[in-house]
């Protein structure tokens, strides 16, 4: 029994192609993502930012969510925002 070649590769290269991609894989580690503290503490300035509004009485905006999205991705390491006077 004749064994085929497969896109011209041998064994011995797709065996060592093989090999290094399952290193590869085994090599990431897992990163932690942002603890609830840091979730609450961005939903809370979030908040402080850009103030509850009744829906329908203003346009609303995505404004609060992005904010939101920003703080989580610094992992809660914004400067504390001051309340909007109203």
């Amino acid at each position: 029994m004749r064994i085929k070649r497969y896109s011209g590769l041998s064994i011995p290269v797709m065996t060592a192609m093989l090999l290094a991609a399952i290193a590869g894989m085994l090599s990431t580690t897992a990163t932690a993502g942002p603890s609830a503290e840091t979730a609450r503490r961005c939903q809370h300035y979030s908040y402080v930012v850009y103030p509850y509004k009744r829906p329908g009485s203003v346009r609303m905006s995505g404004d609060r969510q992005s904010y939101f999205k920003d703080c989580m991705a610094k992992e809660g390491k914004v400067p504390e925002p001051t309340p909007a006077k109203s």
